[in-house]
């Protein structure tokens, strides 16, 4: 640490070099009788220990010092400085060499402090390695188990259908497919928005937006989950600058987080507030909160709190680094406060504020009823094609299927379809290929082409309207969305 201090300041190692001089030269002076015939070397070993120390450049100066006081005090003859060719050249040589030898000493020391900066790096990648590997190895094992209780929901409530008696039980199982489907789905969806987030993919569509009224939608979407728990909202009006569909995913993760980890009976306080130019969200719960040494890593990815007694309700700690970075996005803050285990925590999100728009434009009511379409259901995979078919028949529509490029272009150009819903990864050739070949097909230009993606990145999207398709769509499709292209 020393060394590494003396290395920093330029004037501290050349005044160590002069000292270093002095103190050889004044420990010399008494002793030049016992060093005689040869003064040199303990000068020269001076000279090697600034360079080790000090670097090439002081233990010059030492050696230029050195050099003067060897002619001056210790050959002959002696107080005199250069007075003779044998003072000049016993000087010059002494110079020669003591510059050699520091050059040495300082590119062996240089060569030494590479190879210690190697290992020191070699032993930082190992460590970040291996601790990146627990991390892997603890996402996977908590991906794993996440997953794997809404399958089995799913998998059961399957086998409760098979076995139902009673339009109850029915019911019952449907509504508890629906609900971890949907649960499955927002994971996938947080997995693939921290990615795109990372990736600098994110768009955001600012809008003067009244907090506490995407507080009270987002609220009611999670009405299902927050019966159990005692939720009280107090909001005055507060309009901030967002975009209006990343404004609600920040919401209901923090609402989210606080059901999750307040035991039933709980209470969950929201408030929404002004705080000078800043819009604010405080999301108080009565839960489990969070310990010391987590708090302050509380919004990096794959940091979970303790669940306490709350079994089952941990997630893949990713909701709240999104919450975060969509937080930084909008140039606005979000931090948390807790006093412990048991104690529950506290959200504050903080938003730039706006005034209030003079007038806000109402939407058109959608009409209620769907016009019948003519449409083809181009998917590879045979289950989401019969699930697809069975949704659009449902409502009304005429619906013809394929399951590649090929036998999808036939079919096109034999049903002349008003829709076509075309998975983009298919066998023959791809739907992107596919709608081009529609586009340039005379009687199909008017045809509706919805393209559908696992991934829905805003790239996926643009190459989809680039290849000719009208609408893109992520899987799962949502039932409303679909709707809305088919009008």
């Amino acid at each position: 640490m020393m060394l590494d201090r003396l290395h920093e300041h330029r004037v501290l190692r050349y005044v160590v070099a002069v000292a270093a001089a002095l103190a050889t030269i004044g420990l010399l002076i008494p002793l030049r009788f016992l060093i005689e015939p040869l003064p040199a070397p303990p000068f020269l070993l001076t000279v090697m220990v600034v360079a080790w120390l000090a670097g090439f450049g002081p233990a010059v100066v030492t050696v230029l010092l050195s050099a003067v006081a060897l002619d001056y005090w210790f050959i002959p003859p002696i107080g005199v400085i250069t007075s003779t060719l044998h003072e000049v050249a016993s000087s010059a040589a002494f110079s020669v060499v003591g510059i050699g030898v520091a050059w040495l000493t300082a590119t062996r020391r240089q060569a030494e402090d590479a190879r210690q900066a190697l290992l020191a790096q070699a032993e930082a990648s190992r460590a970040a390695a291996e601790s990146a590997n627990r991390a892997k190895d603890e996402f996977v094992a908590v991906l794993g188990h996440e997953f794997r209780n809404p399958l089995s929901a799913i998998v059961n409530a399957v086998e409760l259908l098979e076995r139902a008696r009673t339009p109850e039980t029915t019911r019952h199982a449907q509504e508890i497919i629906a609900r971890q489907a949907r649960n499955i789905n927002r994971m996938v969806d947080d997995l693939l928005e921290i990615n795109r987030i990372a990736n600098g993919k994110i768009r955001l569509d600012r809008q003067a937006l009244e907090l506490g009224e995407t507080v009270r939608r987002c609220l009611a979407t999670l009405a299902e989950r927050t019966q159990d728990h005692r939720v009280a909202l107090e909001a005055d009006d507060v309009w901030v600058e967002a975009d209006p569909v990343r404004l609600e995913q920040i919401v209901v993760n923090l609402l989210d987080n606080a059901v999750k980890y307040t035991p039933p009976g709980g209470t969950i306080d929201v408030r929404v507030s002004r705080q000078g130019s800043r819009g604010v969200l405080r999301v108080r719960d009565t839960g489990v909160g969070i310990a010391a040494d987590v708090l302050p890593r509380i919004f990096d990815l794959f940091v979970q709190g303790e669940p306490g007694t709350l079994r089952g309700r941990r997630g893949l700690g990713i909701g709240l680094a999104v919450v975060r970075r969509l937080a930084e996005l909008h140039d606005g803050t979000i931090d948390v406060a807790s006093d412990g285990p048991g104690r529950g925590s506290t959200f504050t999100l903080r938003l730039r504020s706006v005034a209030a728009p003079t007038r806000t434009r109402r939407r058109r009511p959608l009409a209620s009823t769907a016009v019948p379409r003519r449409v083809i259901v181009v998917e590879g995979d045979p289950d989401l094609r019969a699930v697809l078919c069975a949704l659009l028949q449902a409502s009304g529509h005429d619906v013809s299927e394929a399951v590649d490029g090929p036998s999808a272009l036939a079919t096109a150009g034999r049903v002349r379809p008003d829709v076509m819903l075309i998975d983009v990864d298919l066998s023959g050739f791809d739907g992107y290929q596919l709608a081009r070949r529609l586009r340039m097909t005379p009687e199909l230009k008017a045809t509706r082409l919805v393209a559908l993606t696992t991934y829905g990145r805003a790239e996926d999207a643009e190459r989809a309207l680039e290849s000719g398709f009208d609408h893109h769509a992520s899987k799962p499709v949502d039932a409303d969305a679909l709707a809305l292209m088919l009008r």
